[in-house]
């Protein structure tokens, strides 16, 4: 059911010549990053739900680009269920915001797990790999691993990409199941191995081209990055990934117990 429409169009703040040489300058699809401003708008309530959208022309005018970019940057917020057409008479907010998948990385072990097994990977790039030798500080480096980059999206929406590295001799043990789904469970279910330990090393940074393309959004979004390493009892690199979160899709839990 669609939501209930009102006739009168709401305002708008106009974009400064300020905001778009930073929208023009920044690299990527200038839709994207249209797309962005205005997603930001809905979200602090700048167009109130049930409220129509200016035209596009006159959005056109206001962001200083061409109608093509306008209708891209808004057929976006339709697909993500900010927004809805109604032929002939324009484009209304909904009454509610599309909910976020959001990723709450903890710290202990079922939570990860609860957490990673949320998303939906697909296979972007599969081939025989070796860790950089620096990495050895980290743990004793395997003979080889298999490098699987993938994008993770829930409910269709592409949220993380990963840069994983799995000792090749575990993945020949799995193919079709490390190519296919969620890496370390399939790792913790091989019979004969012990994951001892699990390093999760937070940073924050931003989007690259190739992340933001495989996303969706505007290069140099935040994202909120973990690199994740599983040893072994013998303290070998088992798993070694990089996972780039979506700023707006992930937080970090971290309990502190002062005095414990």
């Amino acid at each position: 059911m669609k939501p209930s429409v009102r006739n009168k169009p709401a305002s708008t703040k106009i974009a400064t010549d300020g905001d778009m040489s930073v929208l023009r300058s920044s690299p990527g699809k200038l839709y994207l990053h249209v797309a962005s401003v205005m997603r930001h708008r809905l979200e602090a309530g700048d167009w109130p739900p049930g409220s129509q959208l200016p035209t596009l022309t006159t959005l056109a005018e206001e962001f200083g680009v061409a109608n093509v970019t306008i209708r891209q940057a808004v057929a976006i917020l339709e697909d993500e269920g900010f927004v809805y057409r109604q032929q002939g008479r324009g484009t209304f907010v909904n009454d509610q915001a599309p909910p976020k998948p959001m990723f709450s990385v903890g710290l202990d072990w079922p939570s990860l797990l609860k957490m990673i097994t949320k998303s939906q990977p697909e296979l972007i790039k599969s081939r025989d790999a070796a860790l950089p030798a620096d990495y050895a500080k980290y743990g004793t480096l395997a003979p080889a691993y298999r490098y699987l980059k993938r994008v993770n999206t829930v409910d269709g929406l592409p949220c993380l990409v990963t840069d994983a590295y799995v000792d090749v001799r575990l993945y020949r043990r799995a193919v079709k199941k490390f190519e296919t789904e969620t890496i370390i469970p399939v790792i913790e279910a091989l019979p004969g191995v012990r994951i001892d330990r699990c390093r999760q090393i937070l940073t924050i940074g931003p989007a690259d081209i190739e992340t933001a393309t495989l996303l969706g959004i505007p290069v140099n979004t935040p994202m909120g990055c973990v690199r994740r390493i599983l040893t072994d009892p013998n303290d070998e690199i088992i798993y070694f990934n990089d996972v780039a979160y979506r700023g707006d899709l992930v937080n970090f839990e971290i309990d502190v117990y002062p005095g414990r």
